[in-house]
């Protein structure tokens, strides 16, 4: 069962400012940036692994077209930021993230998945990818950053913990995430 580790916005007020620019992390010898559609095989490739690291594998359903069509095509359905090295070019991170809405808070956004190739891991890459993404939510609007981590995924729940989220899977009573897939809507009723 996934551990729900939600970030209220507030808490990053002190790791982000308006003024920082992506060409911070130039320093670092990376840059972040928003995905563009040539990005999208890489981008997918890395998605895969990140199912493949879940043992999703076999959930594996969307193609790179797909990804295109959803997320750089006329109705998006989800947005992304990369983290490119400036030696190379290549495309080392991404988060990708996805507005909702809750009725009693306002408008909200949903980091759907954070992902740093291995070597890359530990270097500053990640904090810098949720950060960018927290000045995105506040010069939107957003009053919260959320997103979950699977429970036995120490290393991310420990990352997630570091940077200022909070575990809110106890604060919400325990709160369970449901889904239902293709076939579990058709046959709902």
């Amino acid at each position: 069962m996934p551990a729900l580790t939600g970030l209220l916005i507030d808490n990053l007020l002190s790791i982000t400012s308006p003024e920082i620019g992506t060409d911070i992390y130039s320093l670092a010898g990376f840059k972040i940036r928003d995905a563009v559609s040539d990005d999208c095989e890489k981008i997918f490739r890395m998605c895969k692994d990140q199912a493949i690291l879940h043992d999703w594998e076999h959930e594996i359903t969307s193609s790179v077209d797909t990804f295109r069509k959803d997320g750089f095509g006329e109705n998006p359905s989800f947005r992304c930021l990369v983290a490119k090295k400036l030696d190379s070019g290549e495309i080392i991170a991404y988060t990708l993230f996805t507005p909702f809405y809750v009725s009693w808070m306002g408008k909200c956004m949903y980091m759907v998945e954070l992902h740093v190739t291995e070597l890359e891991r530990g270097k500053g890459v990640g904090r810098a990818l949720v950060r960018r993404l927290a000045q995105v939510c506040l010069q939107e609007g957003c009053v919260r950053l959320q997103w979950d981590a699977m429970a036995w995924n120490d290393k991310a729940i420990k990352f997630y913990n570091k940077i200022g989220g909070k575990d809110t899977t106890v604060a919400f009573g325990g709160r369970r995430i449901f889904i239902m897939d293709k076939t579990d809507m058709e046959n709902s009723g």
